[in-house]
């Protein structure tokens, strides 16, 4: 992450720690969040996107000091000096589960496994361009083999897959470019030479059994560019076992400008889905992209279609499963009884959807606070008739039975409240149960006394309907 996006990321944090939750700092909250966010993605996947480019007059590269080796990097980097010289500076991947300049991976179904590492050489004009370099273990030494030129100004991540079921490995490569735009490149390793079969701009990208024939695809989501004038849209790309190709595409949205997130999940029906938030004109929408007979399908791309205009909310509401159950939710808003869009201090309801027969449906309505880290899902019966304000000498988030507008709603019927751990013994002394832990922050709720009034909640509705953030 770049030092100054971390920077205000802990301030964000620190800042919406505190116990009292105002809606408008809530907002604000997952609107930088999602600004945030929408540089990470991924998906991957989520879902992900990594931040660059700040400096304070030195670069974060110059700031961090580089990872200590293994006992077996040391061998590798060794043997790779001996090959292409000392000057050697090594290149990590920014996202993806492989971080490291160093991969070991069996690429070509030998017996013995090769090391990738990538570098660049400090000798050359500007620090080298990316280099791409495979190392054997031979008589129980590691040795270069090959050594590849890649392209633009760093890795971004690195996959590998059988694509479509082929016997041979895909080694797949995303180099970031100048211009913030990504370049991937599909390799395959055979008889001591990387060959090159498939390439092209990215934004997103990630291996998933997409048809659900049991192999792996890889999936690319591709931005609009400005300069060719071509659509944005999703590609799938898979190998018959000669050649690696592009069997199926769907465009996205044209009036999306950025893509803040992207999900992956499944359909009502068990099929596998990609979502996709976009912006457009301040907002966000959602479009869902999965494989029918082979061939992606969009079908909330239709600008006639209703259900694409049910997904448009606020900046900061992205796609989520929220409840972990495998089915991503798309959120939307409305607002709690007594507030309104154009009340000062609007407390917000988050309405959580699914894709169902080619509708949007409303799976739960809760209180969803990014800044707090979590989600409290609620009843049917309190839709309508229950509101919400702080206590803003505790920091607690209060739900009220609604008369006529907030301040006259005095009928308390459960307290939530997120605390660290040193004011925890007080709460569980004063009539509050735990929920969990985490980092340090407790998770506490306080149902009424009232017995006799139906919007009580029991324990157990309270915990099945507490959902705390990943």
């Amino acid at each position: 992450m770049c030092f100054c996006s971390g920077l205000l990321m802990l301030f964000t944090e620190k800042l919406f720690r505190r116990n009292v939750v105002h809606p408008c700092f809530v907002k604000e909250a997952d609107k930088i969040k999602g600004l945030l966010k929408s540089k990470l993605t991924a998906l991957a996947l989520g879902a992900t996107l990594a931040l660059t480019g700040c400096s304070f007059g030195s670069s974060v590269e110059n700031l961090l000091s580089p990872p200590k080796l293994s006992e077996e990097q040391t061998e590798i980097y060794n043997a790779l000096v001996s090959s292409v010289g000392s000057g050697i500076k090594l290149q990590y991947p920014k996202g993806g589960s492989y971080r490291s300049a160093f991969i070991i991976e069996d690429l070509d179904k030998e017996e013995s496994k090769e090391a990738i590492v990538f570098y660049r050489n400090t000798n050359e004009t500007n620090n080298g361009s990316i280099r791409v370099n495979i190392l054997d273990k031979r008589n129980g030494k590691w040795q270069s083999v090959y050594d590849h030129a890649g392209i633009g100004t760093g890795i971004d991540r690195v996959m590998f897959a059988n694509l479509g079921g082929s016997s041979r490995k895909s080694i797949i490569i995303g180099y970031n470019m100048l211009s913030n735009e990504k370049n991937m490149r599909v390799y395959y390793y055979e008889d001591g030479i990387l060959y090159n079969t498939f390439s092209d701009n990215y934004s997103s990208m990630f291996t998933i059994d997409m048809n659900s024939d049991t192999y792996s695809e890889l999936v690319v989501l591709h931005p609009n560019n400005e300069y060719t004038g071509k659509q944005a849209y999703v590609s799938l790309v898979t190998d018959d076992g000669s050649k690696v190709y592009e069997s199926s595409s769907v465009l996205l949205n044209e009036k999306s400008s950025d893509f803040v997130n992207v999900d992956l999940g499944y359909i009502g029906s068990g099929t596998p889905a990609i979502y996709i938030d976009g912006i457009s004109d301040g907002k966000l929408s959602t479009e869902i992209v999965y494989c029918i007979n082979n061939t992606l399908r969009n079908p909330l791309y239709l600008s006639e279609s209703e259900a694409y205009s049910d997904t448009i909310r606020p900046e900061g509401y992205i796609c989520t499963d929220i409840d972990l159950d495998g089915v991503v939710e798309i959120p939307t808003i409305s607002y709690f009884p007594g507030y309104s869009e154009d009340s000062r201090n609007s407390y917000i309801v988050t309405e959580w959807n699914v894709f169902n027969n080619y509708e949007i449906k409303r799976k739960y309505s809760s209180f969803y606070s990014t800044s707090e880290g979590f989600c409290f899902t609620l009843p049917s019966r309190w839709e309508g008739v229950v509101t919400v304000k702080p206590d803003t000498s505790t920091g607690d988030i209060v739900f009220y039975k609604f008369r006529a507008d907030p301040l006259n709603s005095t009928e308390e019927l459960l307290r939530i409240a997120v605390i660290t751990s040193e004011y925890r013994d007080e709460r569980l002394a004063n009539g509050y149960t735990l929920y969990k832990t985490k980092d340090n922050i407790n998770y506490m709720y306080k149902i009424s006394d009232r017995k006799s009034e139906p919007l009580v909640l029991t324990k157990s509705e309270v915990t099945n309907n507490f959902y705390i953030l990943a």
